[in-house]
């Protein structure tokens, strides 16, 4: 499964364009702060899918501008992003949180230096809890789905830290019982 391929396909199934306008729609979007996606790998499936033959290109050139390919979803495409939408139904996946790779390595911190870290850890998690909901406030308008990823991501955060004070307290007690 593709999350790029699904993001893209979903925001072609929308509007044709070309890549530079794509890469700007993510953006726009904040589609990077909630999957994992860059403007490379944004270039490099829309090339992917055009070669595969799920998206059409058409090169275009207005007045002294260069050329640039406008790609649209085909029938074929379109099959492609149901059966995207499909898979992730059925199988939502892992995951994955940046920082477990840091809980995985704290036992190799003295006491002090991991507490230190912790604590920087939950002061970085508020300042993504506060920046979210700052964003979430200001998105009147905004379509409801939209909307609805970015409270997920406000709910996780909370769960996150919430989930951090309480291994704080089983990492101070595991180093009082040592």
């Amino acid at each position: 499964m593709s999350t790029v391929d699904l993001m893209i396909l979903g925001v072609l199934m929308q509007k044709s364009m070309n890549a530079y306008e794509m890469k700007k729609e993510m953006e726009y979007r904040n589609i990077n702060k909630w999957v994992k996606i860059s403007s490379p790998s944004v270039y490099k499936n829309l090339v992917k899918l055009y070669k595969t033959g799920f998206i059409d290109g058409e090169t275009v050139r207005e007045g002294e501008m260069p050329e640039k390919t406008i790609y649209t979803i085909n029938e074929k495409g379109r099959n492609y992003f149901m059966q995207l939408m499909s898979q992730y139904s059925e199988n939502p996946g892992i995951i994955y949180v940046d920082f477990c790779a840091f809980i995985a390595h704290l036992h190799l911190m003295d006491h002090e230096t991991g507490l230190k870290m912790i604590e920087m850890l939950q002061t970085g998690l508020a300042f993504k809890y506060d920046s979210i909901n700052v964003q979430l406030e200001s998105m009147d308008g905004v379509s409801f789905y939209a909307t609805s990823i970015v409270d997920l991501y406000s709910q996780m955060f909370t769960l996150f830290s919430n989930w951090l004070e309480d291994f704080k307290s089983q990492y101070n007690e595991y180093y009082k019982n040592s």
